[in-house]
Parts: C-alpha cells; structure tokens; sequence
C-alpha cells in the first residue's frame, strides 16, 4: 500500500496580519511534520509514503489537479492550520474529484486545537487529535487490513454510516527522540529557503514541541513543552551536512527553555567538531543572557529571532513578556556586539496603541533597537486566545466569525479580524506600510544587506523582498481585500 502525504498550496491562505504582497515569495519552509510521519510509517513498516508538496512550486489549482494525477490516492495525509483551512478543503474536493474512495486523514495543529471542527469538515474521514507518528502508522495499519479505525488512541473518524468516533486521547510521547527524524534525502531539500539566510542550502528542524508559556495572544498546543535530547538534535544536524545542506532554523515556538539549556547544546557542537554550520533559532527577551548570545555565535548561530512584540512597557505587559524595554535594548546590543544577527517580531495596532501617532512613534521606538531584520504583523486574535474573547466581550467583532469559517472554509466569511478598538482598518493597513518604509527603506539597512551580498541566491531573496514591499505599497488601503 501506497501512501501520499499532501501540503496543500497557498493560494486561499489567511495570512494573519501579514499582506500576502509582502510574505509570499520571501520564504518557502519544508513541510516538516509530513516529514516526520514519512519517517515514522517507513522506517518502522514496510509502506512507502511519498509526499506532494505544490507550495514549492508556487502552484496554482490546475498545475496542482495535474500534480495529484501523479500520485496514489489511496490513503491520503493532510497538513492542516487553521489558517490554512480554505486551501485544505480545495484539497480535499480535488483529491474526492480524483480517487472518490480515497481514505482522507487531516493532522497537524488545527486538528490538535479544534479537533470537533476539524472532524467535521467536508471530506474528512479522520482526523490526529496531538502526535501523528505513531497514530497515523496504525490507522495505516487498519486500514491495510480492512479494518476500521476504532481504538486507535489520538483518532477521531468517521463510521460508514456517517457517525463521528472519538477514540481515547494518545499519551504525548515524552521522549521525542524515539521519533524518526525527517531524511532530508527524500525530499527537494535544495529548492526550500528562509527569509534573510546567508545560506545557500538550509532547512528547518525542532528541539522541542509545546510552550511552557501562556502569551495571551498565542495559540500554541500547549498540551506538553517537551525537549530533545542534545545528541539526537546533533545527530540530525550531521546527517544535514552530509547532504550538502549548510544551514538550519530551528523553528520551535521556544527554541531555550533556558539560558543553560542553550549553553550545553553549543558544548554539544564543540563536541562533535561541527564546523561551518550556521544556524539560528527563535526565543524570547525574558531569560536571554550575554554568554547565551556569545557561545551560540561561537558555534556557528549567525541569527536569533526575538518575539519583541513591542518597543513600549505598556505594550510589553499587556502582551505578557516579562521584560521591560531597558531588557530588549539591552539584548539587541548584546547581539550586535557579539557579531550574531537580530530579528525583532512586531506586532502593530494593539490595545495599547490609541492613535495612529501613538502606533507610529512604538515603530520609531523600534528602530532604535537597531535589529538587522523585522517583521511586522497586525494584531490579530485568534480564536481560543484570550485576547481574542477579550475583544468579543467587548464587541470588537463577532464571536464566532472564526468558528463560521472552521465550519465551512471556503464560506468567505472576512478573518482573521484586527482589534479596531481605536484604529480602524485602512488606518491599520496604513500603519503596516509605514512600519516596512521605516525599516526596509532606511540607507543603513539597504546599504548592510548589499555590503553583505556574497552570492547570486542571496541577491535573488534581496530583490524578492524588495518587490513584496513595493507589492505592499501598491495596495489600496480602501480595499477590503487587503488582508490585515
């Protein structure tokens, strides 16, 4: 039996306070928790899982329909985020359209969030509830055999006469490492690329899964924070290198519980001899030492991603960062003196920006932090956040326009919606260019990134970048479909 593991394309996408003009076309990750159950259903049985990946591609629906044909459309994987919904279900039409009698299994964080919405979708026959490794090998194994799906933990589905089964919850495996790592081998790893990399090669990987923190404006699966063990995390970084890739973003939601965590892993690098490895990682403010952003540097970490949020104290409580502003200056110059790359994530128009001068004098504050990079995102609550029931308390959007759109993905009902408290949405979107014409047009920053040009990919991603914010400038702050 055959397998085909799909990452749907982003053509409907809900882009969460990010103009489509400006993130589409910087970056292009790999579709890793596929590659995670690729893995985990190969190297521990006899099947063949292929995955389809059309975002690599940029491909619309039709290129997309004719990629499917290719494919065995026998027992089908979905990646699925919730703002990805709309894509998943043109997915699953055209995959219906193809093999009607395919067995569709939807997973990923959407699924593991809303499972009874998820569940319920057009075309689902199942859906992993937290951890798909081990629970989609067995329903591989079930329906292999002509069995239903029934007692296998982590699964809900659907019976033949239509009836929705909720199997027991599956125990999150703490040891992560038990876990097959993606083989990059198997996949068109030369043709995936991250926004500002130096490397001509690179890919993503985690060290842990959860958050142990609670942001108010976050909807991380928190179910369990659990980490990797070091030597597993350095055994897969070596199996990188000898494929030829040169970089690596850990894209975890919290890549150091601590300080000292960070500091043995950098001691695991020296360890090994790893050499002329970049990578780079996300964290917070909060907890974020001198010697962390020195020894990471020594070890070949070339840029850390901070989760900033704001450049006031108002903003910074509000968001639940545990830090002041004398901290994140602080940690930005830590990083310039230590020669490791910065990036601050912003995001603009929340409760504690009244004005549209108040917004744009917490930009200005921004830059003078001096990062190397920025990105600036609307804030958009989501639902299941409390900020997002904060602002349906206090009438700020309806409160069940995410569950509408859950329901039925490709309805068109207007999300993810923006905290309008006291900016509207053309002020809003008017706002999000300023904050990329203060950045990305400032000469200090255009004249650090052609200074440190040393190949023609790099040159390619700069002009990419380029056009996406000359996309953004070109649109219509009166248009409704300009996403925010």
């Amino acid at each position: 039996m055959d397998i085909t593991l799909i990452n749907p394309p982003e053509r409907l996408r809900v882009w969460a306070g990010i103009p489509k003009a400006h993130a589409h076309g910087v970056y292009c990750f790999p579709p890793l928790g596929l590659m995670y159950i690729q893995a985990a259903v190969e190297k521990r049985s006899g099947y063949v899982a292929e995955i389809c990946d059309p975002v690599v591609d940029d491909m619309d629906y039709p290129e997309f329909e004719e990629m499917l044909k290719r494919y065995p459309l026998d027992l089908v994987g979905i990646s699925t985020y919730t703002h990805s919904l709309p894509d998943v279900q043109m997915t699953m039409n055209l995959v219906r359209k193809l093999s009607p009698n395919a067995k569709i299994i939807l997973g990923g964080p959407h699924c593991a969030m809303f499972p009874d919405y998820a569940i319920q979708l057009d075309g689902a026959d199942a859906i992993l509830t937290g951890d798909g490794e081990d629970a989609f090998l067995e329903i591989a194994q079930a329906y292999d055999a002509g069995k239903d799906f029934d007692g296998i933990q982590g699964v809900w589905w659907k019976s033949s006469d239509g009836q929705i089964v909720k199997n027991a919850e599956r125990k999150s495996t703490k040891d992560l490492s038990s876990y097959p790592w993606p083989d990059r081998s198997r996949s068109r790893y030369k043709d995936y690329y991250l926004p500002g990399t130096k490397e001509p090669i690179c890919t993503t990987a985690v060290t842990s899964r959860g958050c142990p923190h609670s942001c108010p404006f976050c909807l991380t699966y928190k179910k369990q924070y659990r980490i990797r063990d070091i030597d597993d995390i350095l055994d897969e970084i070596e199996h990188c290198m000898s494929i030829g890739i040169t970089g690596v973003h850990f894209i975890d939601d919290l890549f150091t519980p601590n300080s000292q965590w960070a500091l043995k892993f950098c001691d695991g690098i020296d360890r090994r001899g790893i050499k002329g490895f970049k990578w780079g990682y996300k964290t917070t403010i909060a907890g974020t030492t001198r010697e962390q952003i020195r020894r990471c540097g020594e070890t070949g970490c070339n840029k850390i991603h901070f989760g900033v949020e704001s450049a006031n104290n108002e903003g910074l409580d509000s968001f639940g960062k545990h830090c002041d502003t004398d901290d994140v200056h602080r940690v930005f110059k830590w990083c310039r003196e230590e020669g490791v790359r910065s990036v601050a994530y912003i995001m603009l128009a929340g409760p504690h920006e009244r004005t549209l001068d108040d917004a744009v004098s917490n930009v200005e504050e921004m830059l003078k932090l001096d990062a190397d990079f920025a990105v600036f995102a609307v804030f958009s609550p989501y639902p299941g956040t409390d900020s997002f029931a904060e602002g349906a308390k206090m009438g700020l959007y309806e409160a069940d326009c995410w569950d509408r759109m859950m329901k039925d993905p490709l309805c068109g009902v207007e999300v993810p919606v923006c905290w309008e408290e006291h900016l509207d949405r053309d002020e809003i979107l008017e706002l999000l260019k300023i904050a990329h014409r203060k950045f990305y047009m400032r000469p200090k920053f255009v004249a650090r990134q052609i200074l440190g040009l040393s190949t023609a990919s790099e040159f390619k991603r700069l002009t990419m970048g380029a056009l996406s914010l000359a996309k953004l400038e070109l649109l219509n702050a009166k248009s409704r479909t300009a996403p925010v």
